[in-house]
């Protein structure tokens, strides 16, 4: 589970994230998607899981916890970042969870369809996340789709990781850049520098960024709209 500061919409059954920085703010952003007939479910702080479809049933997994073929236990909020890297390598790990419905489950990681995580938000219930939308200000209009994961992941961290942690964010960033290599690579030899609440946040935005359609939106104001591709 991570918290994100959003507005989550619902169209055709699935939601959207939507997010912004100053100049902007939630409140404005909301107040924007509803004159373009957005329906709103959600603004401010959200609860988003991830959940992983089982392979013989009907069911979507919360996992809770793990024990790992080693004897490991894996509790949340880490529990869907340990399955993402390390299940297949330890397939016969236990996961203890819930179904979206709420009914408790007892399995093995190998009954879980790890390439298949979908990402959820409270709304209330479970709504499946569909789609996130970055909207910033910019001197002109401008509409992207199919923003590559970092890209995507790194706009949402640079306004939601704080103090040192921010600091240390961005200068990953930009050495990543000057090395003309992945941050999320770079991020991996550099995480010890990272509290763990930012290593949990900088986890789940980039898992996010996997499961969703992601779009960045860029507008001088937003009275312009930040309607987005209809597919989307």
């Amino acid at each position: 589970m991570i918290r994100l500061s959003v507005v989550v919409t619902r169209r055709a059954g699935h939601g959207f994230l939507w997010g912004t920085a100053p100049p902007f703010h939630l409140e404005e952003l909301a107040d924007a998607l509803r004159r373009r007939g957005e329906e709103i479910l959600r603004v401010g702080l959200v609860e988003i899981v991830f959940a992983f479809p089982e392979w013989t049933r009907p069911h979507r997994v919360i996992p809770r916890q793990v024990l790992t073929e080693r004897g490991l236990r894996i509790r949340e909020p880490w529990t869907p970042f340990w399955l993402i890297r390390f299940g297949y390598e330890e397939p016969r790990a236990d996961v203890e969870g819930v179904t979206l419905e709420g009914e408790p489950v007892h399995l093995l990681v190998r009954d879980l369809d790890l390439d298949a995580v979908e990402a959820y938000v409270a709304a209330p219930g479970w709504l499946r996340c569909a789609a996130g939308v970055w909207v910033e200000v910019s001197a002109s209009l401008q509409r992207r789709s199919d923003v590559a994961e970092e890209e995507w992941a790194a706009a949402w961290l640079r306004a939601g990781l704080p103090g040192e942690n921010g600091h240390a964010f961005e200068e990953i960033l930009q050495e990543a850049a000057r090395r003309g290599i992945s941050w999320g690579v770079f991020y991996r030899e550099r995480e010890v520098r990272f509290d763990l609440t930012s290593r949990h946040q900088i986890e789940g935005v980039l898992l996010l960024a996997r499961v969703l359609r992601r779009h960045i939106v860029k507008v001088p104001d937003l009275t312009m709209g930040v309607e987005i591709p209809e597919e989307a």
